[in-house]
């Protein structure tokens, strides 16, 4: 079936606080579409245009160091 009109996407602004992140990969972990990647002992949002808002990265994460904003 052939969709007509505009179509909207959510998107979402991915951030680590850097000072808050140790290191522990649990996002890299649980995020089923790849959005984190470990680099240099942190983890960084190398795909947030594949973020779902499922928020899983955020209740894993020891400290808190993740947000979501949609944009």
């Amino acid at each position: 079936m052939r969709r007509h009109g505009p179509v909207e996407y959510e998107v979402f602004l991915i951030g680590v606080d850097q000072a808050r992140c140790v290191g522990c990969a649990e996002c890299v972990t649980i995020c089923s579409t790849g959005v984190f990647e470990m680099q240099g002992g942190t983890a960084y949002p190398v795909r947030p245009e594949s973020c779902l808002n499922c928020q899983g990265c955020t209740g894993i994460c020891p400290t808190q160091a993740i947000t979501i904003t949609e944009i």
